[in-house]
Order: C-alpha cells, then sequence, then structure tokens
C-alpha cells in the first residue's frame, strides 16, 4: 500500500472544518438572540430553479444543537489513542501525562475569563454595591472548581460568563475517562481486539443506559417519588450562600448536566473505535472516496431535516426534544463525521483548508468570549449607541434596521478579533511555554526575527 493510500488515525483533517463550522453556529443563534436579524440570503440567480432564497433562520434559532457536536468531538478525540491501542496494540499514554494536557489545552482561557470577569464585575457593580461578597466568592469558587452548573445563581444567573458550562461537562468526564478508558483498553495478554469490542458495548450500553434513565427516569418524570426525592435531597445542599438544584421551570438546568450527555460520549467513544478500524482496512482510492462523499451528503440532509423539525417547536418543546432526540442527532453527526473522514479530497478539503484550520485554532476563544462580548455591547457599553430602556432589536423602523446591521457587524469583527488576540497573544504562547517549548514570551520572536535575517 502507498504511503499516499494509508488513512491516518492520529490527524483527522475534517474535524477542523466541522469543529469551526459548529462553534460559528452557535455564535450565530447567540447573535440572533441580540440582532433578531433572520439569516436569510436571497438567490434571484437560482430562480429558474425554485430558490428565490435561502433561509439559515432554523440554524439561528436552534443553533445551541451544535454544542452537542462540539462535545461529540471532544470524546472522538479523547478516545482515538485508546482506539488505537484497542486494534493496533499502541501505547497509551500515562494518565498523568493525559491530565497535564488537558489542563494545558483548557485552563489557560479559562481562568483568565473567570479571573477577567471577576475582577470586572466587581469594579462595574455586577455584583452589587455595596458588594456581595457571599455570591461573589461562591460564583469564582464554583467556577473554578467546575461545578457552576449546580446552582441556578452560579450557572443561570452568573456573571462569569454563561457559555463556561460547556467546559465544567468537559472536565468531569476527563474525571471519568481513565476509568472509562481502562475497562476497554487492551490487555497485556490479549492477542486480538475480541474482549476490547466486548467490554467496549458493555459500557457503551450502560453510558447510553445513565442518558436515558437520566431523562426519562428523572428530568421528564417530575412529580414522581423519585425525582421529587432527588430534588429535596440536592436542595438540602448549600455550597457556599448557594443552593444546589438542577431543576429548572424551563428544562435548562437539567439539559445541560453530565448525565445528559453520557450518551453522546459513548457515540463519540464508539465512532472513534470504527474510524480506527476502518482506516486500518480502507485506503484512499476515488471510489471508495465517492461513496463515502455521497454518505456524507445523506447525514448532512438529515441534519438539517433534524434542525429543521426542532426549529419548527416553541421554546419548550425544542428543548425537550434536545433530550428526546439528542442520541438519534449524535448518531446522525457521527455518521457525518466518519463518511466525511472517508470521503473524495476536494469535499474533506472544504473542511481542512487554510481558513477553516484558522478558524478551528481560534474556536475555543471565540467560543468563551462571542455571547460575553455581544451582550456587552448592547446593554452596558451600548455600541452603537442608542437611548432608552428598549433595545432597539425590540423596535421597527428604519432606524432599528440601521442600528442592527451596524450591531451585527461590530460584534462580528468583534468577537473574532478578540478570539484572535486571545489566542495568538496569551493561549499559544502559554501552550508553549507550559510545554517548555520557545514561545513569544521567551525568545521565540527574536529567533523567527533572526532566521529571517
Amino acid at each position: 500500500m502507498e504511503k499516499k493510500d494509508l488513512i491516518s488515525t492520529k490527524h483527522i483533517d475534517v474535524l477542523d472544518g466541522i469543529r469551526a463550522i459548529s462553534v460559528i453556529i452557535v455564535l450565530i443563534f447567540h447573535f440572533w438572540q441580540q440582532t433578531w436579524i433572520f439569516p436569510i440570503i436571497k438567490t434571484p440567480f437560482l430562480g429558474f430553479m425554485g430558490v428565490e432564497r435561502i433561509d439559515f433562520t432554523p440554524l439561528a434559532k436552534v443553533g445551541y444543537l451544535f454544542v452537542d457536536m462540539m462535545i461529540l468531538i471532544s470524546g472522538f478525540l479523547l478516545f482515538l489513542p485508546v482506539a488505537r491501542n484497542v486494534f493496533s496494540g499502541d501505547p497509551i499514554e500515562k494518565w498523568s501525562t493525559f491530565f497535564k494536557k488537558r489542563a494545558i489545552r483548557i485552563l489557560p482561557s479559562y481562568l483568565l475569563c473567570i479571573v477577567l470577569l471577576f475582577f470586572y464585575e466587581l469594579i462595574a457593580g455586577g455584583y452589587g454595591r455595596p458588594i456581595n461578597w457571599g455570591v461573589a466568592f461562591s460564583d469564582l469558587i464554583l467556577h473554578l472548581t467546575f461545578m457552576q452548573t449546580w446552582t441556578t445563581q452560579s450557572y443561570l444567573a452568573t456573571k462569569l460568563n454563561v457559555v463556561l458550562w460547556t467546559l465544567a461537562i468537559e472536565v468531569w468526564f476527563y474525571v471519568l475517562f481513565p476509568v472509562i478508558a481502562g475497562i476497554i483498553r487492551r490487555r497485556k495478554k490479549e492477542k486480538d481486539a475480541l474482549g476490547c469490542i466486548f467490554r467496549a458495548s458493555v459500557t457503551f450500553a450502560v453510558m447510553i443506559g445513565i442518558s436515558i434513565a437520566y431523562i426519562y427516569g428523572y428530568v421528564l418524570n417530575t412529580g414522581s417519588a423519585f425525582s421529587s426525592s432527588v430534588d429535596k435531597f440536592l436542595l438540602g445542599i448549600k455550597i457556599g450562600s448557594m443552593q444546589v438544584g438542577i431543576r429548572s421551570d424551563y428544562l435548562s438546568m437539567v439539559i445541560n448536566q453530565l448525565p445528559a450527555f453520557m450518551g453522546l460520549y459513548a457515540v463519540g467513544i464508539a465512532g472513534s473505535m470504527i474510524y480506527v478500524f476502518a482506516a486500518g482496512k480502507l485506503k484512499r482510492k476515488w471510489w471508495i472516496g465517492t461513496i463515502f462523499t455521497v454518505i456524507a451528503i445523506v447525514f448532512l440532509w438529515l441534519i438539517i431535516v433534524m434542525i429543521k423539525d426542532c426549529a419548527s417547536k416553541n421554546a419548550e418543546e425544542a428543548q425537550i426534544w434536545q433530550m428526546t432526540e439528542r442520541l438519534k442527532l449524535a448518531l446522525v453527526y457521527m455518521g457525518f463525521i466518519l463518511s466525511s473522514a472517508f470521503a473524495v479530497k476536494p469535499f474533506r478539503f472544504l473542511l481542512s483548508n487554510k481558513l477553516m484550520v484558522f478558524l478551528s485554532t481560534i474556536s475555543y476563544n471565540l467560543y468563551i468570549w462571542h455571547q460575553w462580548l455581544c451582550v456587552k455591547l448592547k446593554y452596558e457599553w451600548r455600541v452603537p449607541y442608542w437611548t432608552g430602556d428598549t433595545p432597539p432589536n425590540q423596535l421597527y423602523g428604519p432606524e432599528s434596521d440601521v442600528w442592527k446591521a451596524k450591531y451585527a457587524v461590530i460584534i462580528t469583527i468583534g468577537a473574532f478579533a478578540l478570539a484572535a488576540l486571545m489566542t495568538y497573544l496569551f493561549e499559544r504562547p502559554m501552550s508553549d511555554l507550559l510545554n517548555k517549548r520557545p514561545s513569544i514570551y521567551n525568545g521565540k520572536l527574536k529567533t523567527l526575527f533572526k532566521k529571517k535575517q
């Protein structure tokens, strides 16, 4: 087999684009919440096909569903080294190394965001005047320990950036991951992968069972003896001045707890095993790529159908849909990821070109900062400037339309610019420093400058 025909199991190029697009769709959802601009593109040049316009409104209305894609990709990538161990016998890195890498990847930008926003809110009066130190420190401590989703005050009413809840889910899964991987990984005496596959199947079933039991036995079974007893137990716990309780009238708390995502992670883990197995059997041939390209397009169509279905419902129904259809949507997402990874080169290029690589590189900070920035610009800093008590996007008329257009441009440019700055001036240099590599803060720029000379 020629080297060009080999399929890499270490770098999957299409994931750059899929990750970047997922973050941008979540951004579109949050920006739509603030602008009320419906993303519709007029296409008169397609009139001969009966397509006068392309309406992206469903993506704006339920773009939060692509947070699931981001978490799915995380589970997929986390398990890839274990999948290589299962099918190829590759060694697995020490768990101390695993946690070090995860910490270096997520903590610098996460902690910087928390520290900056904490002091900003203290100064700006976000925690009251005089400062309510109990709420302030509880909010801070729960974020530092990744427990912010456990109380309404530190999650839905937090001053420290509500989108950080996803990092809490991720970190607690990192804690569980060595146990899951340890169960599935190949034993020294195993000559083939059959035992691993059996243990993996049992593990997947347990993880999916946890999600199903949580969703149908607790979340959607409000008022039952079981759900009431759990609520009573949680409400009896206090962390600082905040009371633990994940029940909410509009489901926002219960949807985004780790048990609800266990099935999603199971699909990610299963997907990585399927990918590594298939990559060892398939070659980069045009006819194989063509088949998978067609399959990828079918899965993309299924994603669009499911997004439209969710977007057709009211807010509460959409949240219930998100819980009950999450596993099905995860399977469709994974189908798209796997088929795209084996697709023809031109299709993969759409998801792995330089632009997609750049967007993927800044996607972490883009996700962290975009919502906070657009809300502050609108309500506190009033940029573009507006007067009165009602934001212009809630009014009608030419002046409102002009303001919305200006605001949309400002928050879009601002979000991408801030993400790029945070990535290249903080996240990546900190990663270099913590990995004991030259960074822009310890001679890297000087070295590069000398090379150019």
